[in-house]
């Protein structure tokens, strides 16, 4: 990152100060969003939180990663079908060879 972009992105520590500030005129909404965004910036595998219209947060995975473990799972699920399926005989416990 150049010195430039560094002084126009604020982190959570300046945007924390600010909540002393501003705690009466600005929602605490806005500022937890900024907040928000800011950190997850650090996390890239995450898309930018959404505020839900009954006020929860929602902070979703990349789409890409979720079809991605998507796969994954239903490859593990088909190939323990396919084990389960494969039934081998069973030796007594009685047997002595």
């Amino acid at each position: 990152m150049t010195e430039i972009s560094k002084q126009g992105m604020k982190t959570i520590a300046d945007l924390m100060d600010e909540v002393e500030a501003q705690s009466q005129t600005r929602p605490q909404e806005d500022l937890l969003m900024e907040c928000l965004i800011a950190l997850l910036k650090q996390f890239p595998d995450y898309t930018p939180p959404r505020l839900r219209s009954d006020g929860g947060i929602l902070i979703p995975l990349d789409a890409e990663l979720q079809k991605s473990r998507e796969r994954s799972k239903n490859a593990a699920l088909a190939i323990k079908s396919m084990m389960d399926r494969d039934h081998r005989p069973k030796k007594s416990r009685t047997w002595v060879e």
